[in-house]
């Protein structure tokens, strides 16, 4: 059986919904009622959610900041716009993030059924993603000492990992374990929210810490390359010239005569 929750600031439109469609017809034994985006959080932090029906315009988050954050933690989530908005731009929107289809009120309640019953056979074909991601997810939103919904978070967890793995070799799976993303989600919150990629923030990283190191030890380029995280000198030596403007042993020669 499957879970529904339906997401509007009208009261009146999400219960003349969950009323009009015969939801047992589609293998859907509850819904849930949300009137913002922070009640539909809530009610994902709690429980479990095969399929969203959720208007786009709502004070304090829209339905398409709302789908964004559920598909970073719930990718197997089918989402359903039901808007009386037909710009294009919305709609634009609302398919780059996925979702399974978009429509206007007022609700033709066929169109619906027919929509829905598609939605719920997608939905059958994500059990597989469902059972991988979803206890992962769970146990990262409730865990309290990890603060949620905020994206700042997210990026510091992943500084702090990078930081204290900088000598290891670093996938972005390996990161997106951490923060229960998914790596696709993941990196296009980090570059959103710090305008470079994570791949960038790692390489500054390990440049920063090399350039330290050169400046304030006696450890040879080749240890100082080591040190931060690149077994391969040669590919060093480019990155560290490309970023700082000269090569790591002329950054120390420079250094070392000014001191």
């Amino acid at each position: 059986m499957k879970t529904a929750m339906i997401v509007d600031d009208e009261v009146i439109a999400v219960r003349s919904m969950k009323k009009r469609v015969n939801w047992k017809e589609f293998g859907i034994d509850r819904v849930y009622e949300a009137n913002s985006m922070k009640q539909a959080i809530e009610i994902f932090r709690e429980t479990e959610i095969d399929i969203l029906l959720c208007d786009i315009e709502m004070p304090g988050g829209s339905g398409l900041e709302l789908f964004e954050w559920v598909k970073g933690y719930f990718p197997y989530v089918e989402c359903i716009y039901v808007t009386c908005h037909p710009d294009f731009e919305y709609i634009r929107k609302a398919m780059r993030l996925g979702s399974f289809d978009y429509l206007l009120k007022p609700i033709d309640y066929e169109e619906l059924h027919e929509v829905l019953g598609k939605a719920v056979k997608r939905a059958d074909d994500n059990m597989l993603i469902k059972e991988h991601v979803h206890q992962k997810a769970r146990k990262y939103l409730n865990d309290d000492s990890v603060p949620t919904q905020g994206s700042s978070d997210v990026v510091e967890k992943i500084k702090q990992y990078v930081k204290e793995h900088i000598r290891e070799e670093i996938s972005m799976g390996d990161i997106a374990e951490i923060v229960y993303l998914n790596p696709q989600y993941m990196v296009r919150l980090f570059k959103k929210q710090e305008g470079i990629s994570i791949l960038e923030y790692i390489t500054n990283t390990r440049v920063k810490m090399a350039s330290d190191l050169l400046r304030e030890t006696d450890y040879s380029i080749y240890q100082v390359a080591d040190l931060s995280g690149y077994s391969n000198y040669s590919y060093f030596s480019r990155v560290f010239k490309k970023i700082i403007g000269k090569s790591p042993q002329e950054y120390k020669k420079e250094y070392e005569a000014e001191s």
